[in-house]
């Protein structure tokens, strides 16, 4: 089911036939080395990955979707919404494949999900966490109308934490 539409992307569920992609997205320690913890994943995490999140979004309304390039109907990563772990706020979070890195792929799904939460699911609070570290990934949350709010600590790992309010 299509989610939401861009000029270049669209985001749908995620489904069984992404799993190859993803799993090699999930063994590439430079596409993980900013996600959660920063560790890598074996490919029988993978298909796990792809139910939980199902039904994450049949349960709560939102998910990580999936992230897909219109032209090719490519999937290239992963973007949505997610609990924080102490549940006290809603995270934005999204992956990309490396190869599709530095196309402004992430701003404007970023930008898109931030958007359809806040007006379309009726969230009035949207947090996004990243490595200090991540300057690329800093941008996108920046461009996306994101502001600095404090440090947060994930899994003892120190993290910025940016917000936008509905």
């Amino acid at each position: 089911m299509k989610i939401l539409e861009t000029e270049r992307l669209l985001l749908r569920d995620q489904r069984p036939e992404d799993a190859d992609v993803l799993a090699k997205m999930f063994a590439d320690e430079e596409v993980m080395r900013f996600i959660g913890d920063g560790k890598t994943y074996p490919r029988s995490v993978v298909e796990q990955s792809i139910a939980k999140w199902n039904d994450y979004g049949r349960k709560f309304g939102y998910t990580s979707w999936a992230v897909v390039r219109k032209e090719d109907n490519a999937f290239i990563g992963k973007c949505g919404f997610n609990r924080l772990p102490d549940d006290s706020d809603i995270e934005l979070a999204y992956m990309l494949d490396e190869p599709f890195w530095g196309k402004g792929y992430a701003t404007e799904i970023a930008s898109a999900t931030l958007e359809h939460g806040i007006k379309k699911l009726g969230m009035k609070r949207v947090v996004a966490l990243v490595y200090p570290q991540n300057s690329p990934s800093i941008r996108v949350i920046e461009k996306s109308g994101m502001k600095y709010e404090k440090q947060y600590e994930y899994k003892g790992i120190k993290m910025l934490m940016y917000a936008k309010e509905a």
